[in-house]
């Protein structure tokens, strides 16, 4: 190895090596807030540092990339540089597709089932590799002329392409165009709808026809003011918006759309360090259909 390479690399371990000191101090500091942050006095002292201008300032550099946002781009580019590779990891579409079925699941099952007769056409907003079909073709029985269509990313689309190829699955479709949802009988958002800068309602609210069904499983709602957050799922560090619940219900509403349904996801929660009143327990699930 020549001397200019081993200075190459070198210079490239010092430059990684600051970012990931501050990822694990961004980390560590994370946790004290979160246990902190379950203390009523301690809840009370972070939320009123948080206040004042200066105490904001302060706890968003201890914080980094773990603070709440405005924004969805004010989180993601704040954590872009420990994303890991955010939704476009391989690892991440592993991960869904070994995912068997949970107890939110199988609530969806149960407004699914009766229903599935009439629907023939369904699009899966942010469906990853196609891991939902995958997972519920297993315990539903679907349509044989049903057509299920992910939207996702680029990278996503042609990883789904493939497996469903070599899987020799002719049921599933991919896109990135958003307008495919205009003729669909059922919306299914699951695990995707807070990766989202639009809340659904904004983005149903211009397709050329509304679906009959909507689907909304494992998202996180707060009663809040709508902001951001980033989530670490320990393989990827990704951006997300947490919508208020009330709000989204009544937009829901005004576009013909009642509530039939509503479900607790116990086993996801994501904390917000720097506001403890607003970490969500569990995320929710909902099943609506136009009246």
């Amino acid at each position: 190895m020549s001397e200019l390479t081993q200075h190459t690399i070198d210079m490239s371990i010092l430059m990684r090596t600051p970012t990931k000191l501050r990822d694990v101090q961004i980390i560590w500091t994370a946790k004290m807030f979160r246990a902190f942050g379950k203390i009523s006095s301690g809840r009370r002292l972070i939320e009123g540092t948080g206040r004042t201008r200066f105490g904001a300032a302060i706890l968003g550099w201890m914080l980094g990339y773990r603070r709440s946002f405005r924004t969805l781009d004010e989180a993601e580019k704040a954590v872009k540089p420990y994303a890991r590779g955010g939704h476009e990891n391989p690892e991440n579409a592993t991960w869904h597709l070994n995912r068997v079925a949970g107890t939110s699941d199988y609530a969806a099952f149960y407004y699914l089932r009766d229903r599935l007769l009439c629907v023939r056409k369904i699009f899966d907003l942010g469906g990853n590799v196609g891991n939902l079909y995958y997972c519920y073709r297993d315990y539903l029985h679907l349509r044989e002329d049903v057509v299920w269509t992910v939207y996702d990313l680029p990278e996503n689309i042609l990883r789904g392409r493939t497996l469903a190829s070599s899987e020799n699955v002719k049921n599933l479709r991919f896109t990135d165009d958003l307008r495919q949802a205009g003729d669909v009988d059922l919306f299914i958002a699951s695990g995707s709808l807070h990766y989202f800068d639009k809340s659904l309602p904004e983005l149903i609210e211009n397709l050329d026809q509304r679906p009959k069904y909507i689907l909304i499983n494992r998202t996180p709602l707060t009663e809040g003011p709508d902001f951001a957050i980033v989530q670490d799922a320990g393989h990827i560090r990704v951006a997300c918006m947490l919508y208020n619940r009330s709000k989204l219900i009544a937009d829901f509403k005004r576009l013909g759309y009642g509530v039939l349904g509503e479900w607790q996801v116990a086993e996801l929660g994501v904390p917000v360090p720097d506001r403890p009143s607003s970490t969500v327990g569990a995320y929710t699930g909902l099943w609506l259909e136009h009246l």
